[in-house]
């Protein structure tokens, strides 16, 4: 155990002398003045310090005081170890897979009434991993990264829940979209996956690395790639994307054609196309990313403190109980 506020003993150690100067001060004070004054002789008073009764009750009076010192050394040191944060240190080092999860979200007009769906579906996916590397990116007519490549699952749970906010609050100032329209029209979807593609780090290194893209592939503009040329550039990089389109519905049964792009160039990377509705596409993302070979990695060691109140804070009403008690007993 150590202390985080490793000075706070001396600030009541100081404030614990100039409590005692002030009445050791005090006391000399008094003594001279009754010194001074006219004294008052009682004759024969050994007789009475002589009776039993007296010592009796002189001792107990003594054991009292002896006692109540004590409570209140207890609660001094039990208020110092409070004040002074008592933590316990550990190192810990997470397990780490080498896998790699980019998030590939469409924010274009046509995605407006899905996005905060496909956020929550994305939020659904990031539960159902441990120790993958997570990380989302935003397009329309140009790509941009809302969080990088973490294992820091409480960050992107963070994130995820602000970027949902701020695609539903009526008072949101659609800062998700910065960044995001710098290309010729929008809704670029081919430049869309090729950009998550170039979101991979470690290219040296053997790792599984996936998209989950998330679009109705309506294209209004014109893309530097098409979606095929895009999936040939993720299939030639190891990557294996995943589609899951919210215009694969009846109702829109014109977006049947680019629906059936979708699901050819993501199915010849290796992954699989899903509609919105379909309740298994969580499910089956997160199966077939982990069905696919991984081997545990070490990360890198965290320094965890975790504060040890507990004891300190049962003897700090311990010898306050005690000292109310003492208090009491004096008084009699």
């Amino acid at each position: 155990m150590e202390l985080i506020y490793w000075w706070m003993p001396l600030v009541w150690l100081l404030a614990v002398a100039a409590v005692v100067a002030a009445v050791v001060l005090v006391a000399r004070t008094g003594r001279r003045r009754k010194a001074n004054a006219e004294p008052l002789w009682v004759a024969h008073s050994e007789r009475l310090t002589a009776l039993p009764g007296y010592r009796r009750a002189l001792s107990r009076y003594r054991r009292l005081i002896i006692a109540t010192i004590a409570a209140l050394g207890v609660l001094l040191l039990a208020g110092t170890a409070l004040g002074s944060r008592v933590v316990s240190t550990t190192v810990f080092q997470p397990e780490l897979r080498n896998r790699d999860i980019v998030l590939c979200l469409d924010v274009s007009g046509s995605m407006t009434e899905y996005d905060a769906a496909l956020v929550g579906v994305f939020e659904k996916l990031v539960q159902r991993f441990d120790g993958e590397r997570i990380a989302l990116v935003l397009f329309n007519a140009s790509a941009t990264t809302y969080f990088p490549l973490t294992s820091d699952y409480d960050y992107v749970a963070a994130q995820l829940d602000h970027l949902v906010e701020d695609l539903t609050s009526p008072e949101s100032d659609y800062e998700y979209w910065n960044g995001t329209d710098l290309g010729n029209g929008s809704s670029l979807i081919g430049d869309g996956l090729g950009s998550c593609v170039m979101r991979f780090d470690q290219v040296g290194e053997e790792r599984s690395r996936s998209i989950v893209l998330a679009t109705d592939n309506y294209v209004a503009g014109e893309p530097i790639l098409t979606l095929e040329e895009a999936g040939a550039y993720a299939k030639a990089q190891d990557v294996t994307v995943y589609g899951i389109n919210p215009g694969d519905v009846s109702s829109k049964d014109y977006l049947d054609d680019l629906a059936a792009e979708m699901d050819e160039v993501v199915t010849s990377t290796g992954g699989d196309y899903y509609a919105l509705s379909d309740p298994g596409a969580v499910g089956g993302i997160v199966q077939q990313i982990t069905a696919e070979q991984t081997k545990t990695l070490k990360g890198a060691k965290q320094l965890v403190q975790v504060d040890e109140p507990f004891v300190f804070v049962l003897a700090a009403f311990g010898g306050l109980t005690a000292l109310m008690l003492l208090a009491w007993r004096l008084r009699r």
